[in-house]
């Protein structure tokens, strides 16, 4: 016996405001954006404009040369759950991500737009306080506005000046009502909002520099080339494989999948092993590969574009000696249900006949990178890192006597920093960290108090950590001009390089006394620009010639 049925319409209010918290990160969110621009939108130049306003509210923008929309296209294009694209290689998957990934950030989203044939141009917007009030699913829909054409016309005159001609046709997405963005990790108001924009935009370039690596690199042709403007500047393609730098290419195989219909399609799997930095000749190369513990992994590309990554993929843990191993993996659309790609088309989730083949090619490999790194460190070692080091005896005697944060583990395994502002938690009894404090996996100069890497984060000078013994250390980035030019010509003198060391130490524990989730963000920025600033004031200081065998 047939049951009845009945059409149940969900709470369009509470749905549209569920959207809204998707897990989109603002630099992910404006990838997303970017991929309507490039995939269906078919641009060739894009521009992205962010920043703050007279009134010191955010401003986010873009804009691109590519076909523009009618009404009807424009419908389309806001409709949760878009037609799915003709072309099923397509950037776009679900119809979503445009509204979703803006809706994270502002409560009105506006789209104004020109096809090659159509003057004046269009506009439509989703209002979320409009859906509120109405309890319907309310699309602003019309002609542009006297306000929204000048926008445009105003956003196509700039991407004309950086593109070198006037497109006749062009979109441009506005951000109004921005709600979300300028936000502490701890998910606080921004104190300063001018440094939480400009964090944010360091940060947003970079992720743009490696996710669309392919299509900014005019000379990789597994993508069509389009030019992305961040505020006026062209970015830059990020290799995160050092192919022109050094990578060594150790491996490269094909998967093939056998779906239910159609052809057999195939995945490609590169892997490769960065060099050490005293293997190379430009040194500068080797340090925009950023050879560190958090860009080792799996890339994961999906239509040229990187979706998830670098992370091991459930293959294995990260670890720091194979820092300078980097596998490439890249698909095609048609593999979605293999990869799992979600709506954000980030946090796949990989069949698990894949993960078990990828761990099995993997092995060898990461037992190479390992033999590599480790001859490179068994080098830094016998230039002095050891405990026994005069800088390490003083630390370990003195530092009871230091004003400093003390570390506390709980038994459910949480570990806490307890300074001047409080408890601040460093890893959840969950085991992640909270990313207030770096945490050192496998680290074997874990019983340290100053320690050298090859690189830091963000190029940064030092930086703090907490290594696997929980000591809080300093890291001194030794591949950083100050290093090279001002601190190793005088290592020798061991009364000289302690109070350098000391100095460091002392500016470490300092800022570790005062951070929390609110000032974390303060004190990075102070020191990204100390940092950068040093770098510029001994750029004609000569380099030692032998840095690699003074280290006190």
């Amino acid at each position: 016996m047939a049951k009845n049925t009945k059409i149940v319409l969900p709470d369009t209010t509470r749905v549209i405001e569920g959207f809204r918290d998707t897990g989109y990160t603002f630099e992910a969110a404006i990838a997303d954006i970017v991929d309507n621009s490039i995939g269906p939108g078919g641009a060739q130049n894009v521009s992205i404009r962010i920043g703050l306003d007279p009134a010191n509210d955010p401003i986010v923008e873009v804009a691109d040369d590519g076909v523009g929309m009618d009404l009807d296209g424009l419908e389309n294009a806001m409709r949760y759950g878009a037609d799915r694209q003709e072309n099923q290689n397509s950037l776009s998957k679900f119809g979503l991500g445009l509204k979703t990934a803006s809706t994270q950030f502002c409560r009105r989203l506006v789209v104004v737009s020109r096809p090659i044939a159509a003057e004046p141009p269009y506009a439509a917007a989703w209002d979320l306080d409009t859906v509120a009030e109405t309890g319907s699913w309310v699309l602003e829909h019309d002609i542009a506005d006297e306000r929204e054409a000048a926008a445009l016309d105003d956003a196509l005159d700039e991407l004309s000046s950086l593109a070198g001609s006037y497109p006749e046709a062009g979109t441009l997405i506005i951000w109004d009502k921005i709600d979300r963005l300028l936000r502490t990790r701890g998910g606080k108001e921004a104190k300063n909002r001018s440094i939480a924009m400009k964090r944010s935009e360091a940060t947003l370039r970079e992720h743009l520099r490696m996710v669309f690596q392919r299509f900014l690199d005019p000379e990789d042709n597994r993508a069509r080339n389009v030019n992305i403007y961040l505020n006026g500047e062209k970015l830059r393609a990020w290799d995160p494989f050092a192919e022109g730098a050094g990578g060594d290419m150790v491996k490269q195989q094909k998967f093939t999948f056998e779906l239910s219909e159609g052809d057999p399609h195939t995945a490609v799997l590169r892997a490769f092993i960065l060099p050490r930095k005293d293997e190379v000749e430009d040194l500068q190369a080797w340090q925009e590969a950023a050879v560190s513990l958090g860009r080792q992994g799996i890339y994961l590309y999906r239509e040229g574009r990187l979706i998830d990554g670098p992370s091991w993929l459930g293959t294995g843990a990260a670890e720091t000696h194979i820092n300078n191993l980097r596998v490439e993996l890249s698909f095609d659309a048609q593999l979605d249900p293999v990869f799992g790609v979600g709506i954000k088309k980030s946090g796949v989730h990989i069949d698990e006949t894949l993960i078990e083949q990828l761990t099995d090619i993997l092995a060898p490999l990461r037992r190479e990178a390992n033999k590599r790194s480790r001859a490179g460190n068994a080098k830094v070692a016998a230039g002095g890192m050891s405990g026994s080091r005069p800088t390490e005896v003083t630390l370990g005697r003195l530092k009871g006597n230091l004003t400093i944060p003390t570390i506390t583990a709980g038994s459910d395994g949480a570990v806490m920093m307890v300074n001047k502002t409080g408890n601040v938690p460093v890893i959840g009894a969950d085991g992640q960290p909270s990313g207030i404090v770096n945490v050192t996996v496998e680290d074997e100069f874990s019983s340290m108090n100053v320690v050298r890497r090859e690189s830091l984060k963000d190029g940064v000078l030092w930086d703090m950590s907490l290594s696997t013994n929980n000591i809080l250390q300093v890291e001194l980035n030794a591949g950083h001009d100050w290093y090279q030019k001002a601190y190793l010509p005088v290592a020798s003198n061991s009364t000289m390089a302690q109070a350098i060391e000391f100095l460091f130490y002392a500016m470490a524990q300092a800022e570790l006394d005062a951070t929390n989730a609110d000032s974390q963000e303060m004190f990075e920025e102070i020191r990204v620009d100390i940092s950068r600033n040093l770098r510029k004031l001994v750029k004609d200081l000569p380099s030692p010639q032998t840095p690699d065998d003074t280290h006190p």
